[in-house]
């Protein structure tokens, strides 16, 4: 969590460092704000393809447990938590796009970090809570305590940040 806090406070004062963001319009005297700013979205992009592999272990893991005649309900909740990395990605496109249109525009540099930021921190944690969900909903389908459409509804209720943090990234770039 560490590196997440550093990253998000560099992200801010970087942000805060654009030219777009500013009232005056002068360039920061260190001149790379865009670049760094550029990379720090990306990063976070990437955070949210990431975590969505690491939530998929978690929940596979889970699946494997699970005993062969309850694995066809507890298929789907395992496999949504892959959801979020897809999202991540389609904001990333959008981001490669976005920016090669508006080479070198401080303000196209700005709405391409904050759609990274804005995709990439609600994915992150979208999936990881969506991973604990779907591990809990599984061993429930196991136990026979639930059945596969309880399961559904319980793991796609996390999904939804996921895509408000999609919707966000999106709106910024447009």
């Amino acid at each position: 969590m560490t590196l997440l806090r550093s990253l998000f406070t560099a992200a801010l004062l970087l942000l805060a460092a654009n030219p777009a963001f500013a009232q005056t319009g002068i360039t920061p005297p260190f001149g790379t704000a865009d670049k760094a700013m550029l990379m720090i979205g990306f990063a976070f992009i990437g955070i949210g393809i990431l975590s969505s592999g690491y939530a998929l272990s978690i929940s596979l893991s889970a699946y494997a447990a699970c005993d062969k005649d309850r694995r066809g309900a507890a298929f789907i909740p395992a496999v949504m938590p892959g959801s979020q990395g897809l999202y991540s990605f389609a904001i990333g496109f959008l981001m490669i796009g976005t920016y090669q249109a508006g080479w070198g525009d401080p303000q196209v540099s700005f709405k391409v970090a904050l759609a990274g930021i804005l995709c990439g921190l609600p994915c992150l944690f979208s999936a990881l809570g969506q991973a604990k969900t779907a591990a809990a909903c599984i061993k429930s389908i196991n136990n026979g305590q639930m059945d596969q459409g309880q399961a559904l509804l319980a793991t796609g209720v996390p999904e939804l940040y996921a895509l408000v943090g999609l919707a966000g990234g999106f709106l910024v770039m447009n």
